[in-house]
Protein backbone atom coordinates (compact mmCIF):
# COMPACT_ATOMS: atom_id res chain seq x y z
CA UNK A 1 0.00 0.00 0.00
CA UNK A 2 1.28 3.37 -0.75
CA UNK A 3 2.14 5.84 1.78
CA UNK A 4 0.07 9.29 1.03
CA UNK A 5 1.05 11.98 2.94
CA UNK A 6 0.43 15.66 2.70
CA UNK A 7 2.70 18.28 1.74
CA UNK A 8 2.32 22.09 1.83
CA UNK A 9 2.93 25.55 2.68
CA UNK A 10 1.31 28.36 4.78
CA UNK A 11 2.73 32.12 4.77
CA UNK A 12 2.33 33.77 8.30
CA UNK A 13 1.95 37.38 7.83
CA UNK A 14 0.80 40.65 9.95
CA UNK A 15 2.04 43.83 11.18
CA UNK A 16 5.33 44.37 12.89
CA UNK A 17 5.12 42.46 16.47
CA UNK A 18 1.99 40.94 16.15
CA UNK A 19 3.49 37.59 17.42
CA UNK A 20 4.20 36.10 14.01
CA UNK A 21 7.78 34.58 15.42
CA UNK A 22 6.20 33.29 18.47
CA UNK A 23 3.50 31.81 16.81
CA UNK A 24 5.72 29.34 14.45
CA UNK A 25 8.30 28.53 17.50
CA UNK A 26 5.12 27.43 19.58
CA UNK A 27 4.21 25.32 16.09
CA UNK A 28 7.43 24.09 15.97
CA UNK A 29 8.32 23.64 19.54
CA UNK A 30 11.54 25.09 18.79
CA UNK A 31 13.01 29.04 18.38
CA UNK A 32 13.79 28.95 15.20
CA UNK A 33 12.34 32.56 14.96
CA UNK A 34 13.95 34.88 16.96
CA UNK A 35 11.27 36.54 19.24
CA UNK A 36 11.77 40.36 21.35
CA UNK A 37 9.21 42.93 22.72
CA UNK A 38 10.21 45.10 19.87
CA UNK A 39 8.86 45.75 16.56
CA UNK A 40 10.59 44.20 13.11
CA UNK A 41 12.53 41.60 14.85
CA UNK A 42 12.39 39.77 12.31
CA UNK A 43 13.88 40.63 9.28
CA UNK A 44 14.06 38.17 6.50
CA UNK A 45 12.18 34.77 5.17
CA UNK A 46 12.49 32.00 7.79
CA UNK A 47 11.29 28.49 6.87
CA UNK A 48 10.31 26.31 9.65
CA UNK A 49 9.54 22.90 8.70
CA UNK A 50 6.74 20.57 10.65
CA UNK A 51 6.73 17.21 9.77
CA UNK A 52 4.41 14.63 11.31
CA UNK A 53 2.60 11.32 10.58
CA UNK A 54 -0.23 13.04 8.46
CA UNK A 55 2.82 14.87 5.97
CA UNK A 56 4.64 17.88 6.07
CA UNK A 57 4.05 21.66 6.63
CA UNK A 58 6.62 24.00 5.18
CA UNK A 59 5.67 27.36 7.79
CA UNK A 60 7.15 30.98 5.89
CA UNK A 61 7.66 33.54 8.99
CA UNK A 62 7.70 36.76 7.34
CA UNK A 63 9.13 40.56 8.73
CA UNK A 64 5.98 42.63 9.70
CA UNK A 65 4.45 44.59 7.38
CA UNK A 66 4.81 48.06 7.31
CA UNK A 67 5.04 51.12 5.22
CA UNK A 68 8.47 51.40 3.67
CA UNK A 69 11.00 53.65 1.31
CA UNK A 70 12.31 52.77 -1.41
CA UNK A 71 15.59 51.92 -1.90
CA UNK A 72 16.78 51.14 1.91
CA UNK A 73 16.36 48.18 4.48
CA UNK A 74 12.91 48.54 5.42
CA UNK A 75 12.11 48.13 2.02
CA UNK A 76 13.99 44.76 2.22
CA UNK A 77 11.71 43.65 4.29
CA UNK A 78 8.56 44.11 3.06
CA UNK A 79 9.49 43.07 -0.15
CA UNK A 80 10.39 39.55 1.87
CA UNK A 81 6.80 39.50 2.95
CA UNK A 82 5.37 39.96 -0.06
CA UNK A 83 7.41 36.94 -1.79
CA UNK A 84 6.17 34.57 0.92
CA UNK A 85 2.03 35.25 -0.08
CA UNK A 86 2.83 34.35 -4.13
CA UNK A 87 1.82 30.55 -3.79
CA UNK A 88 1.07 29.15 -0.39
CA UNK A 89 -1.85 26.56 0.23
CA UNK A 90 -3.00 29.15 3.05
CA UNK A 91 -1.96 32.33 4.90
CA UNK A 92 -2.07 33.21 8.56
CA UNK A 93 -3.18 36.47 8.67
CA UNK A 94 -1.74 37.25 12.60
CA UNK A 95 -4.03 40.48 14.33
CA UNK A 96 -2.92 42.30 17.46
CA UNK A 97 -5.93 43.41 19.58
CA UNK A 98 -4.10 46.34 20.37
CA UNK A 99 -4.09 47.42 16.69
CA UNK A 100 -7.01 48.56 14.24
CA UNK A 101 -8.53 48.66 10.75
CA UNK A 102 -6.70 51.83 9.89
CA UNK A 103 -3.65 49.95 11.18
CA UNK A 104 -3.64 47.43 8.92
CA UNK A 105 -3.92 49.28 5.67
CA UNK A 106 -0.37 47.96 4.97
CA UNK A 107 -1.25 44.29 5.37
CA UNK A 108 -4.28 44.60 3.51
CA UNK A 109 -2.66 46.54 0.46
CA UNK A 110 0.08 43.95 0.18
CA UNK A 111 -2.47 40.63 0.37
CA UNK A 112 -4.46 42.53 -1.94
CA UNK A 113 -1.71 43.02 -4.67
CA UNK A 114 0.39 39.56 -3.76
CA UNK A 115 -2.20 37.15 -2.83
CA UNK A 116 -4.20 34.76 -5.41
CA UNK A 117 -8.08 35.17 -4.70
CA UNK A 118 -8.41 31.52 -4.44
CA UNK A 119 -5.82 31.15 -1.56
CA UNK A 120 -7.96 30.68 1.97
CA UNK A 121 -6.81 33.44 4.34
CA UNK A 122 -7.10 32.85 8.16
CA UNK A 123 -7.48 36.04 9.99
CA UNK A 124 -5.68 34.75 13.92
CA UNK A 125 -6.91 37.27 16.59
CA UNK A 126 -3.69 36.79 18.42
CA UNK A 127 -3.72 37.43 22.42
CA UNK A 128 -6.70 35.83 23.50
CA UNK A 129 -5.23 35.32 26.77
CA UNK A 130 -5.68 38.84 27.38
CA UNK A 131 -9.37 38.59 27.81
CA UNK A 132 -10.30 41.47 24.89
CA UNK A 133 -12.94 42.01 22.83
CA UNK A 134 -12.03 41.45 19.42
CA UNK A 135 -14.78 39.87 17.72
CA UNK A 136 -15.78 43.20 15.42
CA UNK A 137 -12.39 43.79 14.86
CA UNK A 138 -11.96 40.29 13.09
CA UNK A 139 -15.05 40.99 11.07
CA UNK A 140 -14.41 44.13 9.92
CA UNK A 141 -10.77 42.89 8.47
CA UNK A 142 -12.64 39.51 7.39
CA UNK A 143 -15.00 42.12 5.19
CA UNK A 144 -12.15 44.16 3.46
CA UNK A 145 -10.81 41.19 2.51
CA UNK A 146 -14.22 39.96 1.05
CA UNK A 147 -14.58 42.76 -0.33
CA UNK A 148 -11.33 42.40 -2.23
CA UNK A 149 -12.37 39.08 -4.05
CA UNK A 150 -10.78 36.74 -1.27
CA UNK A 151 -13.12 33.69 -1.31
CA UNK A 152 -12.56 32.07 1.76
CA UNK A 153 -12.12 34.12 4.47
CA UNK A 154 -12.30 32.95 8.37
CA UNK A 155 -11.95 34.16 11.60
CA UNK A 156 -10.22 32.45 14.77
CA UNK A 157 -8.81 33.61 18.02
CA UNK A 158 -5.74 32.21 19.84
CA UNK A 159 -2.70 33.35 21.85
CA UNK A 160 0.61 32.17 20.28
CA UNK A 161 2.30 33.37 23.94
CA UNK A 162 0.17 30.67 25.88
CA UNK A 163 -0.81 28.26 23.00
CA UNK A 164 -4.19 28.39 23.43
CA UNK A 165 -6.19 27.40 20.03
CA UNK A 166 -2.83 26.58 18.56
CA UNK A 167 -3.80 22.87 18.59
CA UNK A 168 -6.71 23.06 17.20
CA UNK A 169 -5.28 25.74 14.31
CA UNK A 170 -2.76 23.10 13.58
CA UNK A 171 -5.32 20.66 13.19
CA UNK A 172 -7.41 22.14 10.78
CA UNK A 173 -5.01 23.41 8.47
CA UNK A 174 -4.05 20.38 8.13
CA UNK A 175 -7.27 19.60 6.20
CA UNK A 176 -6.11 22.48 3.79
CA UNK A 177 -2.94 20.92 2.57
CA UNK A 178 -2.83 18.73 -0.03
CA UNK A 179 -1.26 15.17 -1.09
CA UNK A 180 2.41 15.54 -2.07
CA UNK A 181 5.47 14.94 -1.91
CA UNK A 182 7.76 16.67 0.68
CA UNK A 183 9.92 19.92 -0.05
CA UNK A 184 12.52 18.91 2.52
CA UNK A 185 13.04 15.03 2.66
CA UNK A 186 14.98 14.90 6.15
CA UNK A 187 12.10 14.85 8.47
CA UNK A 188 14.19 15.60 11.51
CA UNK A 189 15.26 19.18 9.13
CA UNK A 190 13.04 22.34 11.18
CA UNK A 191 14.33 24.96 8.88
CA UNK A 192 16.06 25.70 5.57
CA UNK A 193 18.41 27.87 7.21
CA UNK A 194 21.82 26.67 7.84
CA UNK A 195 23.59 26.73 11.65
CA UNK A 196 25.15 29.91 10.84
CA UNK A 197 22.02 31.89 9.87
CA UNK A 198 20.69 31.24 13.44
CA UNK A 199 23.66 32.11 15.74
CA UNK A 200 24.04 35.03 13.80
CA UNK A 201 20.22 35.35 15.22
CA UNK A 202 20.64 34.57 18.69
CA UNK A 203 23.76 37.35 18.72
CA UNK A 204 20.93 39.72 16.91
CA UNK A 205 18.81 38.89 19.26
CA UNK A 206 20.48 39.92 22.24
CA UNK A 207 21.52 43.02 20.65
CA UNK A 208 17.62 43.34 20.89
CA UNK A 209 17.03 42.67 24.29
CA UNK A 210 20.29 44.79 25.63
CA UNK A 211 20.50 47.61 24.07
CA UNK A 212 18.16 50.62 23.22
CA UNK A 213 14.96 51.17 21.55
CA UNK A 214 16.71 52.60 18.11
CA UNK A 215 20.12 51.17 18.42
CA UNK A 216 19.38 47.66 17.69
CA UNK A 217 18.09 48.38 14.33
CA UNK A 218 21.34 49.64 13.07
CA UNK A 219 23.42 46.72 14.03
CA UNK A 220 24.15 43.93 11.75
CA UNK A 221 25.67 40.65 12.76
CA UNK A 222 27.93 38.95 10.24
CA UNK A 223 29.60 35.19 11.17
CA UNK A 224 33.30 35.44 9.90
CA UNK A 225 34.39 31.82 11.84
CA UNK A 226 32.62 29.07 12.87
CA UNK A 227 34.81 25.99 13.35
CA UNK A 228 33.09 22.69 14.45
CA UNK A 229 36.21 20.87 14.64
CA UNK A 230 37.57 22.69 17.61
CA UNK A 231 37.01 22.13 21.06
CA UNK A 232 34.75 23.68 22.50
CA UNK A 233 33.39 25.17 18.75
CA UNK A 234 34.63 28.60 18.27
CA UNK A 235 32.85 31.02 16.34
CA UNK A 236 33.82 34.50 15.83
CA UNK A 237 31.35 37.43 14.46
CA UNK A 238 31.48 40.56 13.61
CA UNK A 239 28.23 43.64 14.82
CA UNK A 240 28.05 46.26 12.36
CA UNK A 241 26.93 49.31 13.45
CA UNK A 242 26.70 52.48 10.79
CA UNK A 243 28.23 55.41 13.09
CA UNK A 244 31.44 55.59 15.90
CA UNK A 245 29.46 56.81 18.20
CA UNK A 246 26.67 53.80 18.15
CA UNK A 247 30.02 51.31 18.46
CA UNK A 248 30.91 52.66 21.79
CA UNK A 249 27.57 51.96 22.60
CA UNK A 250 27.39 48.51 22.08
CA UNK A 251 30.58 47.85 23.47
CA UNK A 252 29.75 49.92 26.54
CA UNK A 253 32.38 51.65 29.31
CA UNK A 254 35.19 49.47 29.83
CA UNK A 255 33.90 46.80 27.76
CA UNK A 256 31.16 45.68 30.29
CA UNK A 257 27.87 45.76 27.22
CA UNK A 258 29.75 43.96 24.56
CA UNK A 259 30.71 41.86 27.56
CA UNK A 260 26.89 41.39 28.74
CA UNK A 261 25.71 40.80 25.31
CA UNK A 262 28.48 37.68 24.65
CA UNK A 263 27.38 35.78 27.88
CA UNK A 264 23.69 36.20 27.40
CA UNK A 265 24.52 35.16 23.32
CA UNK A 266 26.58 32.35 23.93
CA UNK A 267 24.28 30.64 26.41
CA UNK A 268 21.42 30.84 23.84
CA UNK A 269 23.68 29.43 21.48
CA UNK A 270 24.87 26.80 23.27
CA UNK A 271 21.15 25.84 24.44
CA UNK A 272 20.32 25.88 20.26
CA UNK A 273 22.69 23.91 19.48
CA UNK A 274 22.97 21.47 22.53
CA UNK A 275 26.99 21.75 22.92
CA UNK A 276 29.87 24.30 24.23
CA UNK A 277 31.03 27.09 21.85
CA UNK A 278 33.40 29.71 22.63
CA UNK A 279 32.39 33.17 21.19
CA UNK A 280 34.00 36.07 20.57
CA UNK A 281 32.34 39.46 19.38
CA UNK A 282 33.91 42.47 17.37
CA UNK A 283 32.23 45.85 16.66
CA UNK A 284 32.80 47.48 13.47
CA UNK A 285 31.57 50.38 11.49
CA UNK A 286 29.85 50.00 7.89
CA UNK A 287 28.74 53.44 7.47
CA UNK A 288 25.02 54.03 6.81
CA UNK A 289 24.57 50.39 5.58
CA UNK A 290 20.82 50.42 5.77
CA UNK A 291 20.82 52.62 3.44
CA UNK A 292 23.36 51.73 1.40
CA UNK A 293 22.62 49.43 -1.39
CA UNK A 294 26.01 47.62 -1.57
CA UNK A 295 26.58 47.71 2.30
CA UNK A 296 23.13 45.97 2.27
CA UNK A 297 24.11 43.37 -0.45
CA UNK A 298 27.77 42.85 1.67
CA UNK A 299 25.80 41.88 4.54
CA UNK A 300 23.66 39.43 2.42
CA UNK A 301 20.29 41.51 1.85
CA UNK A 302 19.41 41.81 -1.59
CA UNK A 303 16.99 44.53 -2.32
CA UNK A 304 14.19 44.11 -4.77
CA UNK A 305 15.81 45.47 -8.15
CA UNK A 306 19.11 43.49 -7.00
CA UNK A 307 17.15 40.20 -7.57
CA UNK A 308 15.50 41.51 -10.51
CA UNK A 309 19.25 41.98 -11.97
CA UNK A 310 20.19 38.76 -11.21
CA UNK A 311 17.17 37.13 -12.74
Amino acid sequence: MTDVRKSGLVAIAGRPNAGKSTLLNRVLGSAVSIVTPKAQTTRERVLGILTEKQGQIVFVDTPGIHSAKKGGFNEFMVHEAAEALDGPNLIWYLVDPDSAPEHEKAVLTILDSKADRSTPIWILLNKSDLGREVSQFGKTIEDQLKAFGFKTVRTLSISARRGAGVDTLVSETWSLIPNGPFLFSDEEQISDRPLRFFVAEKIREQLFLKLGDELPYSCAVEITKYNEKSDPIRIEAVIHVERDSQKGMVIGAKGHKIKEIGTAARQSIESFIGGTIFLGLQVKVLPHWTRNADNLKKLGYHLPQDKRKSQ
